[in-house]
């Protein structure tokens, strides 16, 4: 989308047919895009959950389409898992699983006691690119509040004899916890190719990667890069509510946002802990500040075309959920946020309050998404209705005000006006079809806001956790409002024409 003020957007075409109630619950958790008025920011359904390993393994974007099951993706690190399922370190008589063993906790040693020769060991001093990427690493690690920070083999393969020697790949997970805001521990997965020169040769790290190698590189989810990864040296910002990551080079614009994350946080919260839900949610949360699309679409995932929003929460998933070695855990252990500093319209000459909706959007995703339960096998493809999850993005991003105060008021009451009468909510699949994303981010907006201003705050949060906690709409519509989807479709409709028009 154009940065800046965008312009009123010619009116949609109305889609044929109805658009029906929204599909049972049961499908992944998506990646949250956000942007300003006058364009789309789209999502898609994912395709059906085969397992809970399925779930984690496709984050990435195939055009404008920014989902978390990526179908290439999910074929392919599945595939991987699939086809070396039970193979570990062996066989091979140069190398024993304690030998890969000591490898990782030498380097989870050396992390742990702050010591920086001990981490670069492992690699050959004559590869000055490669020393100075992991020395780059391990300061940057060093700088971030975790709470635990491990490596852990994932899986080991590809065994060649080379002379008197060998090399393998080694999958590894990089297992870590930001203190008091990650309820639950995430991995990001490196590949690192090993080498052993002969029998009495120390184990030798060669190559570091988030890619897994050969036919599997079709974007399957790493959660990698990191800001650790991406930039040699990054800024940390810590405020009671939020860590702030960036490059150093944007060190003032971190420090000059930290208040503005710091009171989003503060009023998200509250207003969560104002509905009376007594779910566990995140404390505080790790936001990363970027400049300019491209590396908006690079962090924590792979994007094959540069995105179009200005911000985006990813749910990321709780150790072991890739393998499939979760059996009760949270489907979605935190949320991690990125920010566009360089987004014109948030953070340019415009309104100052601007870059305060952004956060506040953004962080109320981080809020909810750990609440998500989502059964395995059921065969829904449109997982949580997108007007329950980005209304009530927009409800806390716009600080509990009414809807009619959003920026998109002005470009959608015309569109509505051409379009005609309201009858339905639009459904996953239409959300952001041909330019409609900013018009129905403002219809779902209004659904929060109509409910919240009939029956009260403290019931939105309620039937909002609900449906993230495996309700179907229609079930936590009548559980906390006592009526149906169409009932409520009816009423909600009404109330908007007369409110616009």
């Amino acid at each position: 989308m154009a940065e800046g003020y965008p312009s009123v957007p010619p009116p949609p075409t109305p889609p044929a047919g109805p658009y029906g109630p929204p599909g049972p619950p049961g499908a992944h958790p998506q990646a949250y895009a956000y942007g300003p008025p006058g364009g789309p920011y789209p999502t898609t359904p994912p395709p059906a959950r085969r397992s809970r390993r399925g779930l984690w393994i496709g984050l990435g974007a195939a055009g404008l389409v920014l989902v978390l099951m990526v179908v290439g993706s999910v074929y392919a690190l599945s595939s991987y898992l699939d086809k070396h399922s039970g193979v570990t370190a062996g066989p091979h008589d140069l190398v024993s699983q304690q030998d890969i063993d000591d490898l990782l906790e030498g380097r989870t040693r050396a992390l742990r006691d702050r010591d920086e020769k001990a981490f670069l060991a492992p690699f050959e001093p004559a590869d000055a690119a490669l020393v100075a990427q992991q020395t780059s690493l391990f300061r940057n690690l060093v700088k971030l509040p975790l709470a635990q920070a491990r490596y852990q083999e994932f899986i080991s393969r590809d065994f060649a004899d080379t002379g008197a020697g060998v090399t393998f790949r080694s999958t590894v997970s990089f297992v870590h916890q930001f203190e008091a805001f990650d309820p639950e521990p995430v991995e990001e997965l490196y590949e690192w190719t090993v080498v052993r020169a002969g029998p009495d040769a120390p184990l030798r790290i060669t190559k570091v990667t988030g890619r897994l190698a050969g036919g599997e590189r079709r974007n399957a989810t790493t959660y990698h890069p990191a800001p650790w990864d991406l930039w040699r040296d990054i800024h940390v910002e810590r405020t009671p509510h939020t860590v702030i990551i960036s490059d150093a080079k944007l060190r003032a614009e971190a420090r000059r946002l930290a208040p503005v994350a710091e009171r989003a946080a503060v009023e998200d919260l509250a207003a969560w802990r104002d509905g009376g839900v007594t779910a566990e949610v995140p404390k505080g949360f790790v936001i990363a500040l970027v400049k300019g699309k491209k590396q908006l679409g690079t962090l924590y995932r792979t994007t094959k075309e540069t995105p179009t929003e200005s911000g985006v929460a990813i749910p990321v998933p709780p150790v072991g959920a890739i393998q499939g070695d979760v059996a009760d855990a949270l489907d979605v252990a935190t949320t991690r946020v990125v920010i566009d500093v360089g987004d014109r319209y948030y953070f340019g000459a415009g309104d100052p309050d601007q870059a305060a909706v952004l956060f506040r959007h953004e962080l109320a995703h981080g809020i909810v998404n750990v609440l998500s339960e989502l059964e395995i096998g059921v065969g829904g493809i449109d997982g949580h209705a997108k007007w329950v999850v980005e209304g009530f993005a927009e409800y806390l991003g716009h600080d509990r005000r009414k809807w009619t105060s959003s920026s998109r008021t002005e470009e959608s009451r015309s569109v509505f006006r051409v379009r005609g009468k309201l009858e339905q909510l639009p459904p996953n699949v239409l959300f952001a079809k041909n330019g409609q994303g900013s018009y129905h981010y403002w219809l779902a907006h209004s659904a929060i806001g109509y409910l919240a201003e009939k029956y009260g705050h403290q019931k939105v949060i309620r039937f909002v956790a609900a449906h993230y906690q495996g309700a179907g709409v229609d079930t936590a519509l009548r559980e906390q409002f006592g009526m149906s989807y169409r009932e409520f479709e009816k009423t909600w409709a009404a109330y908007v024409d007369d409110t616009v028009r």
